[in-house]
């Protein structure tokens, strides 16, 4: 197994038990993949396929673990408050449309638009 950042530290070695060759794992091992999970952003099928652990044990861990409430906080919020602003709209400021031919027209306020829109329409038309 190569080492990555996101690995856990092999304090100690898996035990090997019974017949059908299961794998046991201590608490601190536990911790520490659990932890690796939350660093690495992967999903749970992919980071216990990656670390050699069966993904329906691994999942019992995070679930027990869930259930517990040892769920690592993020550092940092996951939502930031933003403030939107509404765009500042200059009246004397016109609407400029530029036509897949070419042709651009230009709107000056809105008062205009019906008649714009109406210009538009008649220009689609086939003559």
């Amino acid at each position: 197994m190569q080492s990555t950042s996101s690995e856990p530290s092999p304090a100690s070695s898996i035990i090997r038990t019974g017949i059908d060759g299961r794998l046991r794992y201590s608490r601190e091992q536990r911790q520490d993949l659990l932890e690796a999970f939350d660093r690495s952003g992967l999903s749970a099928m992919s980071f216990s396929r990656q670390h050699g652990v069966s993904y329906q044990t691994f999942i019992a861990w995070v679930r027990k673990r869930r259930e517990c409430g040892d769920i690592l906080l993020p550092d940092a919020p996951a939502f930031a408050e933003v403030m939107v602003q509404q765009p500042s709209h200059d009246p004397s400021t016109g609407l400029r449309v530029l036509l897949p031919c070419g042709t651009v027209i230009e709107i000056p306020s809105r008062s205009a638009l019906p008649l714009a829109a109406e210009l538009i329409t008649t220009l689609r038309r086939p003559c």
